[in-house]
């Protein structure tokens, strides 16, 4: 039997709450879909994000079934599918990337500390930045232990490239973690921004 968080009284059993928010990943994907639709995109791009949308489903619920031990591990895992379908959905105007090692969107991680390699590339004759996600933080997280953040300063300056490392310290090693950490960047021109894009990362150590 899985471990249970104080929460779990919203499920008889892990089991049902792992089904119950994998059919929910399922069915809020079809609105995604619709909403590509009526962005009346190029047929190849409207295949694309919905093929994006149909691995981030798939995705998300195998790891909601492999790690989604908690029902706080299940629900950053559902919430992190959430927004990356939002985000494919909207497209990415502008290059971003996040990695770890030759792992992306979604890492798998030894119990150390995590370093993650932001790059963004904008598009000619603008350029990218780091930004807060919301008028209170840096980051949109969901973890399942206490977590501590460093990055450059330099990241929030306008640049041609932005080649950064956000450095990510867990309170407990002891035991497998689920983080989702979501980062947001901007593209200027002239130094209004144009465009703002949200990237979202899940992972687990183990």
């Amino acid at each position: 039997m899985f471990a249970s968080d104080s929460d779990s009284e919203r499920a008889t059993s892990i089991e049902d709450y792992q089904y119950t928010c994998s059919e929910f990943i399922k069915d809020i994907s079809k609105d995604y879909k619709d909403w590509v639709d009526r962005y009346q995109l190029s047929e190849n791009e409207t295949k694309s994000r919905k093929a994006d949308i149909d691995f981030i489903v798939k995705s998300t619920n195998d790891w909601i079934s492999k790690f989604g031990t908690t029902i706080k591990k299940i629900d950053i895992i559902m919430n992190d599918g959430i927004n990356k379908m939002a985000e494919t959905t909207a497209g990415y105007p502008f290059k971003i990337d996040i990695t770890s090692g030759d792992q992306s969107r979604y890492i798998l991680h030894e119990r150390k500390p995590i370093k993650l390699n932001l790059k963004s590339y904008p598009r000619q004759n603008r350029q990218v930045r780091l930004c807060n996600y919301d008028k209170d933080s840096v980051f949109l997280l969901g973890t399942s232990t206490k977590i501590e953040i460093n990055y450059s300063n330099k990241s929030f300056e306008p640049s041609d490239l932005l080649d950064e490392f956000i450095v990510l310290k867990l309170g407990a090693f002891d035991s497998e973690q689920t983080i989702s950490i979501t980062v947001k960047i901007e593209e200027l021109e002239n130094n209004t921004v144009k465009e703002s894009r949200g990237y979202t990362t899940l992972i687990v150590t183990r």
